[in-house]
Formats: structure tokens, C-alpha cells, sequence
């Protein structure tokens, strides 16, 4: 992956078979953009080396925290979330040495749809010796919206990374009946994962909405503000259970080539929380030292105004 010479237009995105017939905004300003990072290692610390960053995204510098091995990186988008036809494209390539937490501002809005859909999509190289963990944070599909999410990961044999996704029921905090809970028209994800080209895990799913409580709890459990997520780890990882009286569920699952996913469903606060905190305590360990504590929220240097700095 090379550095991003020419901008970033509606033609570089991939669409779905599921929204075929459909597509982004024709008038792309605003709507059509993205950045491409390169993270490198430069005495000790992880630094950017080439960037670009297009309108409706933007990322801060790297921000370095004393005694931290990984840097945090903060994409942001300084509009209302995702409407329809907008197009996100964020583009990674890890260099060796690099480690960085790279994670959104906060949650993600989708917006209903109109006449079109959304979408969010990930390119991420992360060559050996990288250390990288990638939190785009929640997930809040409103009420009639159509989105694709879509993340290809290539790794080299040695990188050392974690994707994690959440996906809340939508605006279930509104108050009485403008509560919502499941009531998006489609959403589609997918994950790629290769390692030296071939691929070694792959997560697609379509979500036809609105759901019923009936549904909603086949997918999520009977809770009313139910969300899921997820986290795929290279390596094998394994986890003490969690407590049954407890409102979470989350499962280890162990995969073929030797990687680890790990699925919750339960209370959006819990899960998330749970989920953060997994995937940090998970990257601190990297260093081969079960006690280490978790990368970022182990120490004071973050406000708890975070979406995921909840102190571990």
C-alpha cells in the first residue's frame, strides 16, 4: 500500500451485491472522503509518514503518553455522522515497529436512508513486527437506514493486531415512544482477514430490519437495549468465563489457522466497556508479560470523557 496520490471518489469504494442498484452521492463534496495513514517507528515512538485526508474525515497527530507503548490516533468527522450517500475510506499500512491504538471520536450515526445508503470501509496493511488495534467505535443504525461496513485486513506473518466492532439496537436512549430499538432497513458487514495473502478469516453478515422482539432476540438476547459485538485477535487467546449472574454473554472462539474470535451480546454500557477492555488488556500482553497492565486505560493519562477510556 502506497502513499494516496489523487482523491478519493465514490468510484473507490466496493458495493454490495445486497445494494446493488443503488449509489453514492454523485456530488461527492463532503460526502466522498477519507484519510490514508502510514504509522511508522521512529526512535521508540509510533509517527505518521505519509498521510492524506479528505473531507468529512480528519485525523489528529499521533498523541504519545508517557510510559505508553502505543500511540493513540483519533479519526474524526466533524458532521452529523454518516448520511445517505456518504462514503468513508480509511486506509492503514502499519510499518514494522509501529504500534498505535487507532480509534473514532465517538460513535458512529447512520442516518436513514433516503435514496441511497452509506458506507464506511477499511484498508489496513500491517506488516511484522506491528502492533495494532483498531477500535472504530459503536455502531448507532437509525431508524430506516441502509449501511455497509467493510474491512480488509493483510497481514505479514509476525503483525499483531485487533479489530473490533459494536453495534448498538440505535437511538434506544430517546425518551418513551421515540425510543428505537433494531428498526435500520439493511445493514451489511464484512471482514477480511488474510495473513501472507491467503486468507485465514472471513465475517459476512446481511441484517434485514426492523426487527421484532422476537428477532432481536435470536440475534442479541432478550434485553431491550441489547447491542453485539465482536473482536477477531491474531493468536490464541484465552479468557476467564464471565460470571452467569452477570447481564453479558461472550464467547472464545478458537479458529482454524490460530487466530481467536470473541463475541458478545447484552447492555451496550457493559458490552462495550467489557469489549474495550478486553481487546487493551489483550494488546498489553503482546509484550509477553501476563500482568502488563492494558494499553492506554491502564494508566491517568486519559479523561473518562472517552468512549473507551473507562479506567481498567
Amino acid at each position: 500500500m502506497g502513499p494516496r496520490a489523487v482523491r478519493i471518489t465514490a468510484e473507490d469504494f466496493l458495493i454490495p451485491a445486497e445494494f446493488g442498484e443503488l449509489r453514492l452521492a454523485e456530488h461527492s463534496a463532503g460526502q466522498i472522503g477519507g484519510v490514508h495513514l502510514t504509522l511508522v517507528e521512529q526512535q521508540g515512538r509510533t509517527c505518521f509518514g505519509s498521510t492524506y485526508q479528505q473531507v468529512p474525515l480528519r485525523v489528529l497527530p499521533p498523541f504519545q503518553f508517557p510510559g505508553e507503548l502505543a500511540s493513540l490516533v483519533y479519526l474524526l468527522n466533524p458532521t452529523a455522522g454518516l448520511l445517505d450517500g456518504d462514503g468513508h475510506l480509511v486506509e492503514i499500512d502499519a510499518r514494522p515497529g509501529s504500534c498505535a491504538v487507532v480509534t473514532g471520536q465517538s460513535s458512529t450515526r447512520i442516518h436513514p436512508a433516503v435514496r441511497s445508503f452509506a458506507t464506511q470501509q477499511w484498508r489496513v496493511k500491517a506488516a511484522a513486527d506491528s502492533q495494532l488495534v483498531l477500535l472504530p467505535g459503536p455502531n448507532i443504525p437509525f431508524r430506516g437506514c441502509r449501511y455497509h461496513q467493510k474491512a480488509e485486513i493483510d497481514l505479514d506473518r509476525g503483525a499483531r493486531l485487533i479489530w473490533g466492532d459494536i453495534w448498538t439496537p440505535g437511538r434506544y436512549a430517546r425518551v418513551g415512544q421515540e425510543a428505537e430499538f433494531h428498526q435500520f432497513e439493511r445493514i451489511v458487514q464484512d471482514l477480511q482477514v488474510r495473513r501472507d495473502g491467503a486468507l485465514v478469516f472471513r465475517d459476512h453478515f446481511t441484517w434485514d430490519g426492523p426487527w421484532d422482539k422476537e428477532k432481536a432476540c435470536w440475534y442479541v438476547g432478550n434485553q431491550l437495549a441489547a447491542g453485539s459485538g465482536g473482536l477477531f485477535v491474531t493468536g490464541n487467546i484465552e479468557l476467564p468465563p464471565l460470571g452467569p449472574e452477570g447481564p453479558l454473554r461472550r464467547v472464545v472462539l478458537p479458529l482454524a489457522l490460530g487466530d481467536t474470535l470473541i463475541r458478545w451480546c447484552g447492555p451496550v454500557p457493559e458490552l462495550t466497556l467489557d469489549l474495550v477492555r478486553t481487546a487493551l488488556r489483550i494488546a498489553a500482553r503482546w509484550c509477553g508479560d501476563p500482568r502488563a497492565v492494558p494499553w492506554l486505560i491502564g494508566s491517568n493519562h486519559l479523561a473518562p470523557n472517552h468512549w473507551f477510556s473507562s479506567r481498567a
